[in-house]
């Protein structure tokens, strides 16, 4: 049996802008299984050097909620692996929220990396809290899926405490990814850094909503975000909205956007060493992509996102 989800105010910016842009919240409506298949996993770090590797494999027409709370005691430091594969056609309906607890002088790396089938849709949320001291990394790969809702919302609540995020995508045929991603410095001398760099292709939709506030408080917080877009098609989609909120006199903001095609110079000089136009597109496009993997700090993992781009 199946059933009719509307989910509004998906990926909500916090600042809201003009209406007409259509880029202050999503929704989403879609038939779903009403049988849903759930699991909640609860993973505590006490010591260094820990690594978790968390596999979630879908099937074709099941509807899945995951939770996981990842927390690393004080001065502890764990790397926690996720990646998500489905048959390559598969359709169905995701839900994972995932939640992070970093304790004075702790660090956690989470890793994640969206491999589905061509009709799945998937609602990705990650929440992190850093104490003293603290850093959270995460690290994202979005390549699958038919319409995909990633979030990623930090709070700096510590002195000294750190986020910084890494994020690579590729959209072309039709597909959706519709990210937001939100840090909010509280502490004292907090920092973000926050990277995101991908493709749009063909009929696609890629919408990224970048946040860093300064909060009263955070003073000499520094924070900066950069987004590198290419577009490979006419067709493509491409919206973006880098954001820097201020309630604190003594901080340190910055953010950039670079947006474009692959250029003739650039075509000409892969063409005279015989590389065609279709080969060098799929060149930029895995490149793209294997620089962000490369600070997955597993081989089999990243082997699977090079046979995926293949």
């Amino acid at each position: 049996m199946t059933e009719n989800l509307k989910l509004n105010d998906i990926n909500k910016i916090p600042c809201l802008t003009w209406n007409w842009l259509k880029m202050n919240r999503a929704s989403l409506e879609l038939e779903a299984s009403s049988d849903i298949i759930s699991e909640k996993k609860e993973i505590t770090a006490a010591k260094k050097g820990e690594v978790v590797y968390l596999p979630l494999v879908f099937e074709d027409g099941k509807r899945y909620e995951h939770e996981q709370v990842i927390t690393a005691e004080e001065n502890a430091e764990i790397t926690v692996i996720m990646d998500y594969t489905s048959a390559k056609n598969a359709g169905g309906f995701s839900s994972i929220k995932t939640k992070l607890v970093a304790h004075p002088y702790s660090k956690i790396h989470l890793v994640k990396v969206q491999l589905l089938g061509s009709n799945y849709v998937q609602i990705d949320d990650t929440t992190g809290e850093c104490d003293d001291s603290a850093k959270i990394e995460v690290t994202q790969i979005e390549l699958g899926g038919s319409k995909v809702y990633a979030q990623v919302k930090n709070e700096l609540n510590g002195y000294e405490s750190k986020f910084k995020s890494d994020t690579a995508y590729i959209t072309e045929n039709g597909q959706i990814l519709d990210m937001n991603y939100v840090v909010n410095h509280h502490g004292a001398k907090t920092d973000t850094k926050m990277i995101v760099k991908g493709v749009v292709g063909e009929s696609s939709l890629k919408v990224y909503r970048g946040t860093i506030d300064f909060k009263r408080g955070c003073t000499d917080a520094t924070g900066d975000e950069q987004e590198e877009t290419l577009l490979m098609s006419p067709t493509a989609i491409n919206k973006s909205i880098p954001m820097i909120l201020c309630d604190e006199e003594n901080v340190a903001g910055t953010h950039g956007a670079t947006l474009g095609r692959l250029g003739a110079d650039e075509l000409f000089y892969m063409q005279s060493r015989g590389i065609s136009e279709e080969e060098a597109k799929v060149m930029m496009k895995k490149a793209k992509i294997l620089s962000t993997a490369s600070l997955i700090p597993d081989e089999a993992v990243r082997t699977k996102i090079e046979e995926f781009l293949n």
